[in-house]
């Protein structure tokens, strides 16, 4: 089974209103920042896609309702609009002084395709929140992020592209700086088409919700179909070499919190060292944890035998740490597992527990896409956030119309 990768005819903002009009990527803001959107962004793609955001109580039927009348509106007005021709377009992110590139496309996807791998779990409330979106809207708004192993002797020339005045360039508030190029050429369009017909697996960066979301429009579509039809998927397609993975640490709370039964525990199983200070763990086997304004640092790796049978240090963290030896060894009950983005240094890390939010923290290492691929390519899922990728593609600048 192949897929086919296609140039399509994408809605997208005004050069003039792409600031206003894109979604907001929230774990990127401030409450500071995300109030600012709420109130000044009249025409943002967050009254499409989240309603309760400006609108707290509103009810499903009603929120449905504000979706689909602000979208029609956003067109009615020339705010967004769709191209005349199928294109291609070239995406740069730029942020932590590195420049990616990628290609934004539609995706033919069929059943029981296997051309697409996921690597990480998710919550099905929230997919199939983002199905409902796209069925009342017919639109994809923002791309399923897809990575690629690069065994391409002739990469793709992005530099060419970079030599041209993009469609936008702009900083959005999380820091990163977007450029976008349109590829309308057909000459070029069957270059990019050669190339993107070669690349014999993909595996899901960032949007496994979306993605989710899709395929199951395509067995609602399909269902009780001889024929089966194929749906369309927005994707932004980056080789392994351009995507910037950190992690996710994790914050615990808990009843009956005993630091020394604790530490005892973790020496029978981990090699632990206290630290007098915050030590950065530079490979994946090596986790910090805080407790108690203390720094240890824990040996993942030198429990072989326990090491080798989990895909990563999330697993280790949540599955031996958390339930194995602090909730039944030492009979801590949890109380709340967090989250923190990675973009975050330790000291957000220590200032939570500090302050009490939690009662231990875990520094994890993030890990490699080789081995994200590796996870993919057998079929198995880690943990919900356990990768988090940044800088990524924005939500709103190029959109897809279904034909569902």
């Amino acid at each position: 089974m192949t897929l086919s990768i296609k140039p399509f005819k994408a809605f997208r903002p005004l050069q003039k209103r792409v600031e206003e009009v894109v979604l907001p990527t929230f774990d990127n803001l401030t409450n500071k920042q995300l109030n600012k959107i709420l109130k000044e962004s009249e025409y943002n793609f967050l009254n499409v896609v989240s309603p309760k955001a400006f609108y707290p109580n509103i009810t499903k039927k009603n929120s449905k309702k504000h979706a689909h009348e602000h979208l029609v509106s956003m067109i009615k007005n020339n705010i967004i609009f769709q191209e005349k021709e199928e294109c291609f377009y070239i995406y740069c992110l730029d942020k932590y002084n590195k420049k990616q590139f990628g290609i934004v496309a539609s995706i033919e996807l069929e059943e029981g395709n296997n051309k697409i791998l996921k690597h990480e779990a998710i919550f099905k409330a929230r997919s199939n929140s983002i199905m409902e979106t796209i069925e009342h809207t017919k639109m994809q708004i923002g791309p399923v992020y897809l990575s690629y192993k690069n065994q391409n002797s002739r990469p793709i020339d992005f530099k060419k592209y970079e030599r041209k005045k993009p469609l936008y360039k702009f900083k959005s508030p999380g820091g990163t700086t977007r450029s976008l190029w349109k590829v309308s050429e057909k000459n070029e369009i069957q270059s990019l088409r050669k190339k993107l017909s070669k690349i014999r697996k993909f595996y899901i960066a960032d949007g496994h919700h979306r993605y989710s979301a899709i395929e199951n429009l395509n067995k609602k579509k399909n269902i009780n179909k001889i024929k089966k039809e194929k749906i369309n998927l927005l994707a932004a397609i980056f080789d392994e070499h351009s995507v910037n993975i950190l992690s996710f640490h994790r914050l615990a709370k808990f009843k009956n919190f005993n630091q020394q039964k604790i530490i005892q525990a973790l020496k029978k199983k981990f090699k632990l060292e206290k630290k007098l200070k915050f030590k950065n763990p530079c490979d994946p086997g090596s986790v910090m944890i805080y407790l108690n304004k203390t720094w240890y640092n824990v040996s993942l790796t030198s429990n072989k035998k326990l090491y080798t049978k989990y895909e990563t240090d999330t697993d280790i963290v949540e599955k031996i740490m958390i339930n194995s030896i602090i909730k039944k060894q030492c009979n801590c009950s949890l109380v709340n597992l967090s989250n923190i983005p990675g973009k975050f240094d330790h000291k957000k890390l220590a200032n939570e527990v500090d302050k009490g939010v939690a009662d231990i923290g875990f520094f994890i290492c993030p890990l490699p896409m080789k081995k994200i691929m590796s996870i993919a390519d057998k079929g198995k899922i880690v943990p919900k956030k356990s990768t988090y990728f940044d800088p990524k593609p924005a939500d709103g600048l190029v959109n897809l119309l279904m034909d569902i």
